[in-house]
């Protein structure tokens, strides 16, 4: 599965909001602004996460691994995917998103 980003402008010239349509029904939004460091973020209750900023793939994992210390994600693996997408602005703007499974649907039959 792949998840069709958008990226729309905010009030604020220098930021934007990275959104999909969930099929859940949600439309999760993380929030980037420009130049800076740290990559914003949104969880949605159907259990996909993504990322949006130059660090994205990293603080997704960082974030996974933090949530898996604490036992929040028992009996739950995540696919791990990338992209970019273009900003306002015109930059490429990096994208990572996890999609989860259940761990036991994984698993090889014995």
């Amino acid at each position: 599965m792949e998840l069709k980003f958008k990226a729309r402008k905010t009030e604020s010239n220098d930021e934007m909001s990275i959104t999909y349509s969930c099929d859940c029904g949600c439309q999760p939004e993380a929030r980037y602004k420009k130049g800076t460091s740290q990559s914003g973020h949104e969880h949605c209750c159907c259990g996909k996460v993504h990322f949006a900023g130059p660090h994205a793939e990293q603080e997704l994992d960082a974030y996974l691994a933090d949530r898996r210390k604490k036992g929040e994600d028992e009996g739950l693996g995540y696919d791990i995917k990338s992209g970019s997408i273009k900003a306002p602005w015109g930059d490429a703007i990096p994208v990572a998103y996890a999609l989860p499974y259940a761990e036991a649907d994984r698993r090889p039959s014995k």
